[in-house]
C-alpha cells in the first residue's frame, strides 16, 4: 500500500471517529457515507455489473460506469424527504408526550389535506381559502381524537393504546376514501392528479428535473417548522412541559404541569405537521384517487422516526431526506420501484438493531409485550361431568357445527368466496392468538405471511402441479420461514418497535415479494390458474375423462376444507396451550426474566411462537390461493394485516374462540343485507369495533361470552351445592354460619368440592 493510500485511510479513520463523537447527527452522517460507498456495490450485486463505479462524493453522484445518477434527482428526492420528516417529527412529539407510536399519524393529516386538494382541483377553490381547512381541520381532528379516545387510554398499557391508534387510523382511511366521493366535480384540464398552486408560476429546469415554486415552498416551510419546533421545545414553557411529561408524567403532574392539556396540544401540533406534509406533497407527487396515500406516507415517517430513536427532531429531518434520497436513487438506477420497500425494511432493521445498545426514550417501553387484561380459565374439572354442563357443551357444539355447515347456503352461492375468506382470516386469527395473545409478540405483518404462503402454494400448484397436501405442507413451511425472518429481529426488538418492523415487512411482501419479476419461478405464470384439486381421485382414465374422488372446484367445497383445517388448528393450539410449552409461552409474555431464571431459553420460545404462527398463516395462504385462482399483490396489502390484528383484538387475543368470533364480526357482519353494499365496510367495522372493545371490553367479545359461561357455571354449582373457588373471589361465608359443620372435603381432579349442610345450602340459594 502506498504512503498516499495510508494517509487517506488515516484521515478517513480520524474523520469517522470525530463524526461518531457527535450524538444523533453522527448516525445520519455515517449512513450517508455508507450509502455513497455501498450503494454501488448493492446495485452491482443485483445486476452483476463489473464496471468500476463512478462516485463523486462532493455531489453524491452514483451510477454505473459513465451513467451517474443526475444530481438534480438527489435534490428533488431530498425535498420530498423533508416532508416525510415532518410526519416523523409528529410521531416523535406524540411519543414524547404519550410514550406511544401513533399509527394514525399520517391519516390525521391526510384527511384534511385531501379535502383541501380536491376542493382546489374539482371546485376551483382558491388556494388561500383552503389553507384554513388544512391547518384548522387537522388541529381540530388531532385534538378531538386525543380528547375523545386517547385520553381514555391514559392508564392502559402502551401496546393497548397502540392498537387503539391503529383503529383510529383505519377509520380515517375510510373517511379519506369517502371524501373523494363526497366532493363532486372533475379534475382541472391538464392538472392530472396534481393540484394547481400559486407557486406553479415559478418554474426552472435543472438537468432532467423540472423544479417549481412548490419545491421551494416545501423547503422553506419545512425549515421554518423545524426551527419553530426546536425553539418551542427548548425555550417555551409549554415545550419544557412536554419534555417533562415525557420523562415522568406522574412527577410532572405533581409539579403542577397540566399533563392532559399538554397531551392535547401535542396531538394537535402533530396532526398539523402531517397535514402540512401531505398537502405540500400532493403537488410534487400527485393525489392517488384510487387508494389511500396515508399508509405510504406513514411508512416513510416511521422509518425516519426509528432512525431518530423517536427522540431527536434534527436527526429525523436528516433521516427523512436520507431515506428519500436512497430509495429514489435505487428506483432511478434500477427502474424498479419494487425495491423501495425492502430497502426501507433493511434501513429500519439496521437503525433499530444498532441503536439497541444506546436506548432512547422509545426503548424504555419498547421492551413490553402484549398482555391480556385477564386470562380466561377453562371449565373447572369438577363441573365438567355435571349433567347440565355436558348438555350445554353438546348443544353448543351441535349449534356451532350446524351454523358452520349451513353458512355458505345462508349467505348465498354468489358469496361463497367470502365464506372462504372468512375461514382464511379465522386461521390467521388463530396464528395471532398464539403469537400475540399467548406469547405477547405484536405483529402488523401477519397477513403478509399469508401472502408468502399463497405465493409458494399457488406457484407450486399452478406451475408444477404438486400434490395438494404437499402444497399445504410446503406453503406452511414457507410461512414459518417468513415468520422467523421477523422473529429473529424480535429477539432484540420488542413491543412498539417490533410493530414498526413488521409493518415494513408487510409493505415488502406486497411491493417486492409478490411481484412477478423477482419470484417468477414461484408465482403462477400469466394466464395460468391455481386450479382446485381433486382429492383421492383420478382426473383422466385413458380415453375417458372422469373425475373420481372429491372435487374441490366449487368455492363451497374449498370452504369446507378450510373449515376442517381450522378445526384441526384450533384443536392443536388448544392442546398446545394446556402443555408445558403453552405455559412457557404465557410465562414469556408476562414475566420473561422470571421464566429465564428457571433455565428456559426465552429466545427459543419466542422463535417457536413465530414459526408455529407462520406455519398456520402459510397454510391459510395456500387455501386462499386455491380459492382466488391467482396470487395478486393487490390482495395482500398492509392494511389487511392491520385488519387481522384488530380482528383478533375484537374477538379476544388470548382465546381461540376469540379468533373465530372476531372473524365473524369483521367479515360476517358486513354480509348483512343492510351493510352488504357499503364500501370499505370491513375497515369501518374493524376500526370502530376495536375502539369500542378496548374501551368497554378489554378482553374482547370473548370476555362477554365467557362471562355468560361463568354465570351459567355458578348457577350449576349453586344448584348442586358445590363451591368452586375458581368461580368466586372469596370463600363461601354466610352470615350466622361462619363455622360449617357436617361437611366433607372431596377432591376430584384438580379442584376441591365443599359439600355444605342442606340448611345452609337453601339459604345460599335464597
Amino acid at each position: 500500500m502506498s504512503a498516499a493510500a495510508i494517509d487517506v485511510a488515516r484521515a478517513a479513520t480520524e474523520g469517522l471517529r470525530r463524526i461518531r463523537a457527535v450524538p444523533g447527527w453522527g448516525l445520519v452522517a455515517l449512513a450517508v457515507g455508507g450509502y455513497v460507498v455501498g450503494i454501488e456495490g448493492v446495485l452491482q450485486l443485483l445486476y452483476g455489473k463489473i464496471d468500476l463505479p463512478f462516485v463523486d462524493v462532493g455531489f453524491l453522484e452514483v451510477g454505473f460506469g459513465d451513467q451517474p445518477i443526475p444530481r438534480e434527482v438527489f435534490l428533488q428526492s431530498a425535498v420530498v424527504g423533508a416532508l416525510y420528516a415532518l410526519v416523523a417529527m409528529g410521531l416523535i412529539v406524540v411519543y414524547r408526550a404519550n410514550q406511544v407510536i401513533n399509527f394514525a399519524q399520517a391519516q390525521l393529516g391526510a384527511v384534511p389535506a385531501v379535502v383541501a386538494a380536491l376542493l382546489i382541483a374539482r371546485q376551483q377553490t382558491p388556494y388561500l381559502v383552503v389553507l384554513p381547512i388544512v391547518l384548522l381541520g387537522s388541529a381540530l381532528l388531532g385534538a378531538g381524537v386525543e380528547m375523545t379516545l386517547i385520553r381514555r387510554f391514559s392508564n392502559a398499557p402502551r401496546l393497548i393504546l397502540t392498537v387503539a391508534t391503529i383503529g383510529v387510523g383505519l377509520l380515517l382511511v375510510v373517511l379519506e376514501y369517502y371524501v373523494k366521493d363526497w366532493i363532486p366535480g372533475e379534475l382541472l384540464d391538464g392538472a392530472g392528479d396534481r393540484i394547481p398552486t400559486p407557486f406553479d408560476a415559478l418554474s426552472f429546469r435543472l438537468g432532467v428535473v423540472t423544479f417549481t415554486g412548490n419545491h421551494i415552498a416545501a423547503v422553506v416551510i419545512t425549515a421554518v417548522l423545524v426551527a419553530a419546533f426546536g425553539a418551542f421545545f427548548r425555550y417555551t414553557d409549554l415545550g419544557i412541559a412536554v419534555r417533562a411529561s415525557a420523562e415522568n408524567a406522574n412527577r410532572a403532574s405533581l409539579l403542577g404541569i397540566p399533563v392532559k392539556r399538554v397531551s392535547t396540544i401535542v396531538w394537535t401540533l402533530a396532526a398539523v405537521l402531517s397535514a402540512v406534509a401531505v398537502f405540500l406533497r400532493i403537488p410534487l407527487i400527485g393525489l392517488n384517487l384510487g387508494g389511500s396515500i396515508s399508509l405510504a406516507v406513514l411508512q416513510f415517517g416511521l422509518v425516519a422516526a426509528a432512525m431518530a430513536r423517536f427522540d431527536d427532531l434534527p436527526v429525523a429531518l436528516l433521516s427523512g431526506m436520507f431515506i428519500s434520497v436512497v430509495t429514489e436513487a435505487i428506483s432511478f438506477q434500477t427502474r424498479r420501484a419494487s425495491l423501495v420497500a425492502p430497502v426501507l425494511l433493511a434501513i429500519v432493521l439496521v437503525a433499530l438493531l444498532t441503536q439497541s445498545a444506546r436506548q432512547g426514550r422509545a426503548f424504555s417501553t419498547g421492551v413490553s409485550t402484549w398482555q391480556a387484561v385477564k386470562d380466561v380459565h377453562t371449565t373447572p374439572t369438577v363441573l365438567r361431568g355435571v349433567r347440565e354442563v355436558r348438555l350445554a357443551r353438546t348443544a353448543l357444539a351441535v349449534v356451532g357445527t350446524a351454523f358452520a355447515l349451513v353458512f355458505p347456503f345462508f349467505i348465498g352461492a354468489e358469496e361463497s368466496g367470502l365464506a372462504v375468506e372468512l375461514v382464511v382470516f379465522a386461521m390467521v386469527g388463530v396464528s395471532l392468538v398464539i403469537l400475540t395473545g399467548w406469547s405477547g409478540q405484536i405483529s402488523l405483518g401477519q397477513f403478509a405471511i399469508t401472502g408468502v404462503g399463497a405465493l409458494v402454494g399457488g406457484g407450486l400448484a399452478a406451475n408444477y402441479n404438486y400434490d395438494f397436501f404437499l402444497v399445504l405442507l410446503v406453503a406452511g413451511g414457507a410461512g414459518a420461514i417468513a415468520a422467523l425472518v421477523i422473529g429473529l429481529p424480535a429477539l432484540r426488538i420488542q413491543g412498539l418497535l417490533l410493530a414498526v418492523t413488521t409493518l415494513s415487512f408487510a409493505f415488502t411482501v406486497q411491493e417486492f415479494v409478490l411481484q412477478h419479476e423477482w419470484f417468477a419461478f414461484l408465482k403462477p405464470e400469466s394466464g395460468s390458474f391455481v386450479e382446485p384439486p381433486v382429492l383421492y381421485g383420478i382426473v383422466d382414465l385413458g380415453s375417458r375423462s372422469e373425475v373420481l374422488g372429491v372435487d374441490l372446484r366449487p368455492d363451497t367445497k374449498i370452504y369446507y376444507l378450510g373449515l376442517v383445517l381450522l378445526g384441526l388448528f384450533c384443536a392443536a393450539a388448544s392442546s398446545l396451550r394446556r402443555s408445558r410449552t403453552g405455559r412457557l409461552l404465557v410465562g414469556v409474555r408476562d414475566n420473561p426474566r422470571g421464566v429465564q431464571a428457571y433455565g428456559v431459553n426465552v429466545s427459543q420460545i419466542r422463535l417457536f411462537a413465530f414459526a408455529l404462527s407462520g406455519f398456520i398463516a402459510g397454510v391459510a395462504g395456500a387455501i386462499f390461493a386455491y380459492q382466488l385462482g391467482s396470487v395478486s399483490d393487490a390482495v395482500f396489502t398492509p392494511d389487511k394485516s392491520l385488519l387481522a390484528l384488530t380482528m383478533v383484538v375484537i374477538g379476544g387475543a388470548a382465546t381461540l374462540p376469540g379468533a373465530i368470533i372476531g372473524a365473524l364480526f369483521v367479515f360476517g357482519l358486513p354480509l348483512m343485507p343492510i351493510l352488504k353494499d357499503v364500501d370499505q365496510i370491513r375497515q369501518l367495522v374493524s376500526g370502530f369495533g376495536v375502539l369500542v372493545v378496548l374501551l368497554f371490553l378489554p378482553g374482547g367479545l370473548s370476555e362477554l361470552v365467557y362471562g355468560w359461561r361463568d354465570t351459567f357455571l355458578r348457577w350449576v354449582a349453586a344448584k348442586h351445592g358445590l363451591h368452586v373457588p375458581s368461580l368466586v373471589a372469596d370463600s363461601l361465608v354466610v352470615e350466622g354460619h361462619e363455622e360449617f359443620h357436617g361437611f366433607e372435603d372431596v377432591t376430584l381432579g384438580e379442584a376441591p368440592i365443599e359439600v355444605v349442610e342442606p340448611a345452609v345450602r337453601e339459604e345460599v340459594r335464597a
